[in-house]
């Protein structure tokens, strides 16, 4: 494969490589998919209700994935409700904290409690007094979907207020994000026993070596699960850049410049704001478009 370089005085529209070496029309089946017409039916005589059965009755079973809601209190004042999958919450409150603004760096949180409930979690944390006032400007209503990252924002006033930080654009030639990309199933446990349910999000160097990833229900969720992992293991932002399984929405590009990342790739292609804000901050933003190709948009 010939090394491509993609730096940041690379064109927009350029072409970088075919989504999967010998085949420029499809993407790799994320599961085992092996027919057009396969069906699937609730096997009644489990008694796992999280296990499906094939109409074929093959052995396969698909871990049915839970989407739960988590209260997020700071400083003991109920803040914001989302939906998301019940693990790596720790990493998820941090991550949500640093990409919404609350706070600049993790030495501001005290996370105090993670716990079960009997309709949900609740992830109890402390701030430092200095982000209160940045706490009530991002005050969201009491739901946040799954597939939203706006959902329960009060105003449109909070949405155009928001600018996108400056960042160094990331320079990354197409053998590293290719080997990114190649690695990145081996980190999706929970998306291969749930049959391709969950987002994933990853964090790899600028040789193209995955260094953590994280699944959730939300793909916004995701990523921030991985940069709320990558401030609690003290991981600099700036040596490498983020891949996504979903499509490039807006709030996946203001994530990744708030917490000073470079680079973001996803397996999907990209709205119009996203591009623009891309643009507007200096990110590198490389996406699968229709043709099976990815494309660099800023």
């Amino acid at each position: 494969m010939a090394h491509m370089p993609l730096s940041a005085s690379s064109p927009p529209d350029l072409t970088i490589a075919p989504s999967w070496p010998g085949d420029s029309n499809a993407a790799r089946p994320m599961i085992d998919d092996r027919t057009q017409n396969r069906a699937v039916a609730i096997n009644s005589n489990s008694t796992d209700a999280d296990t499906d059965t094939d109409a074929n009755g093959d052995n396969d079973t698909i871990q049915l994935q839970p989407e739960v809601p988590a209260a997020l209190v700071f400083n003991g004042k109920s803040y914001a409700v989302m939906m998301t999958s019940p693990h790596d919450l720790d990493d998820f409150i941090v991550g949500f904290c640093l990409s919404e603004g609350i706070i600049r760096h993790v030495g501001q949180i005290t996370i105090r409690d993670i716990r079960s409930t009997l309709r949900g979690y609740v992830l109890e944390a402390d701030l430092d007094e200095d982000c209160l006032d940045t706490l009530d400007t991002r005050q969201r209503s009491l739901e946040g979907r799954s597939g939203c990252g706006l959902c329960g924002v009060q105003s449109l006033e909070t949405i155009a207020a928001e600018t996108p930080h400056k960042v160094i654009a990331a320079n990354m030639a197409q053998d590293v994000v290719l080997a990114a990309i190649d690695a990145l199933p081996d980190f999706q446990s929970r998306n291969k026993a749930g049959g391709g349910l969950l987002h994933a999000s990853a964090f790899a160097t600028a040789n193209g070596t995955i260094v953590l990833a994280r699944e959730d229900i939300g793909r916004h969720n995701a990523i921030d699960k991985v940069l709320g992992a990558m401030a609690r293991q003290n991981i600099d932002p700036a040596s490498g850049f983020i891949l996504m399984t979903s499509r490039c929405s807006y709030e996946i590009v203001i994530k990744t410049v708030q917490c000073g990342i470079g680079g973001l790739v996803t397996l999907s292609g990209p709205t119009l704001t996203a591009v623009n804000l891309a643009r507007q901050a200096g990110l590198t933003l490389i996406c699968r478009e229709r043709r099976g190709l990815f494309r660099r948009f800023a």
